[in-house]
């Protein structure tokens, strides 16, 4: 777990003395009441399947271990990556040839999203950059109020960006423009991170670090709707941390999104009214498909909700503590990396991992992308992976943005 520490009116002396209190927490191996605990080890597996390696590529530094949120994007036949140095590069899918390059020459902490013919990445710099998905080519760049941490959004003609300080910013796709904005005050102590937006159907949605979770009409920003999906428990600062930093999923009408030290919950898109919550503390993306939901929670249980209930179908225990990524849809199976680098696949049904491969020791970096033909994972240190699908009928995604 990383903190991000926002300073407040009483300077110097309380931010002093809350560093000193993390480090005492970290010291004493107990932060949110949460023990820091030895990684589960790795047993043995009845491997159903193996993965066939497509190719792999250095893309620069990576996230050089940084935890930025520097997840790459498929677009038709490319994939585009970015590194914290500034280099953003589109490698074919096929072959992981490089189509082209460019340096940003600014150091990049949130991105990339690939749709409607262009690029957007963000900066640890508070600027967003435009470019053209065919040939690389700058085509804006603007200013935001604070860095970057999760990638931007594109819907209808809106790029819809949120910054670490609590921010949401729209602009037009293709002029740059600025066309509204949102603030909202954010605690002084939060998770290093930020939930992504989400575009669709004419509504925006992001988490904010105050345990909620609010819908802005896209073309207009005024706010629709906000829902609690966390609420600040204990006495200390660090025990009423309440991020909601995944990225929220609509499946049909439903919105389904969860929250750290909160909850897992469906809610009507159209007006925020709760259909289910499950206890949980989950800082991962959700993965959602037709009957289940699948979440990784901050201890690194892996577990499946039914989808209209919420009830619990089956929890894994046995990477636990591996710093898990989210999980991805492989038809049958669900998809999750770990600190060490390995990809794990997961029966859907069980839980079981039914399969397993190695990247290298460097750790998984994001949730594995899932296509029609491939898998494609990233390390932390600058090297790209990609497999040919092993579930290649039944995979229920042909692209990611």
């Amino acid at each position: 777990m990383r903190l991000s520490y926002k300073p407040n009116q009483q300077g110097k002396s309380m931010k002093n003395a809350l560093l000193t209190s993390l480090a005492a927490c970290f010291l004493l191996a107990s932060c949110a009441d949460e023990p820091l605990n030895e990684p589960t080890e790795l047993q043995d597996i009845d491997e159903k399947f193996s993965v066939d390696s497509r190719w792999t590529e250095a893309v620069g530094d990576g996230d050089d271990g940084k935890f930025n949120s520097l997840v790459p994007a498929v677009w038709e036949n490319k994939v585009v990556t970015a590194d914290v140095a500034g280099l953003v590069t589109a490698f074919d899918r096929a072959s992981g040839d490089i189509l082209w390059e460019a340096d940003l020459e600014t150091p990049l902490s949130g991105g990339v999203t690939a749709n409607a013919g262009v690029v957007a990445v963000g900066s640890k710099d508070a600027e967003v950059f435009v470019l053209d998905v065919n040939d690389g080519k700058q085509l804006w760049k603007a200013e935001v109020s604070s860095e970057v941490l999760a990638k931007p959004a594109i819907e209808d003609g809106k790029l819809v960006v949120r910054t670490g300080d609590g921010r949401i910013f729209a602009f037009d796709i293709n002029s740059g423009k600025q066309e509204w904005f949102y603030d909202r005050v954010i605690p002084n102590l939060t998770l290093r991170g930020t939930s992504a937006p989400l575009a669709t159907g004419g509504i925006a949605l992001t988490g904010f670090a105050n345990g909620k979770l609010a819908a802005f009409n896209l073309q207009t920003g005024d706010l629709l709707w906000e829902q609690r999906i966390s609420a600040p428990r204990g006495s200390s600062e660090i025990s009423r941390i309440v991020d909601v930093d995944a990225t929220p999923v609509v499946y049909g009408s439903t919105l389904y999104a969860a929250g750290y030290n909160g909850f897992a919950i469906a809610l009507d898109l159209t007006n925020g009214r709760y259909l289910w919550r499950n206890e949980a503390s989950v800082t991962k993306d959700l993965l959602v498909d037709a009957t289940r939901v699948y979440m990784v929670t901050t201890d690194g249980k892996v577990a499946a909700l039914d989808r209209f209930t919420g009830d619990p179908i089956w929890q894994a225990e046995d990477l636990m503590y591996r710093s898990l990524t989210g999980a991805a849809d492989n038809g049958g199976n669900i998809i999750v990396g770990d600190f060490e680098g390995y990809l794990h696949w997961l029966d859907k049904e069980t839980g079981t991992i039914v399969a397993r491969e190695h990247l290298d020791d460097n750790g998984v970096s994001h949730t594995p992308i899932v296509t029609n033909n491939e898998i494609i994972a990233s390390s932390r240190y600058g090297y790209m992976y990609v497999f040919d699908n092993p579930q290649a009928e039944s995979a229920t995604a042909e692209t990611f943005e």
